[in-house]
């Protein structure tokens, strides 16, 4: 399929917000996060002749996202990680979340990146599975098994201290 440059600054338009959301979630850093989101589009637009499905395009730019911020981080060793206490939440809504908020977000530190990032991308960034699948360059049988086995260790690991269940529907 041939995208023309008008549906290229759709895409921008219509995704630039989720794509600098992951960004700023993984790097901490408003600079870093739009720096990467316009590298991001940089790259998507030189590859769109590689996107075979327009339907996937949002997973497919999580996809190329994913890969810049692995050159990135590939690239500057030199910089402090952030942890995931600063990369889930900004700095200015940090102290008022509820009680359920806290234990979730307590919860999703203690799961390994496999699973936790699709959580984030299905939860926090309304991503389908089949635009996950895409992102993470995974079937989405995996996606589907990663998330089932993330919220039966999130649903263990906040019973003690919530009741707050993960429920949202398939796409």
């Amino acid at each position: 399929m041939q995208i023309n440059d008008q549906m290229f600054d759709d895409w921008v338009r219509q995704y630039q917000r989720l794509l600098f959301g992951i960004a700023y979630w993984w790097t901490g850093s408003r600079t870093d996060a739009e720096e990467l989101t316009q590298e991001t589009f940089f790259q998507a637009y030189r590859s769109r002749s590689s996107l075979r499905d327009t339907e996937l395009v949002k997973g497919w730019l999580v996809g190329i996202l994913r890969h810049c911020h692995s050159q990135m981080r590939r690239g500057d060793r030199s910089k402090d990680e952030v942890s995931i206490d600063e990369m889930l939440y900004e700095p200015e809504d940090r102290h008022t979340f509820s009680t359920d908020a806290l234990a979730l977000h307590q919860s999703l530190r203690q799961l390994d990146e496999r699973h936790r990032l699709p959580v984030v991308l299905f939860y926090f960034q309304d991503l389908s599975y089949r635009e996950i699948a895409e992102a993470l360059e995974l079937p989405v049988g995996t996606v589907m098994s990663r998330l089932s086995r993330a919220r039966q260790r999130l649903h263990e690991l906040m019973k003690p201290s919530s009741k707050l269940v993960l429920l949202k529907k398939a796409k």
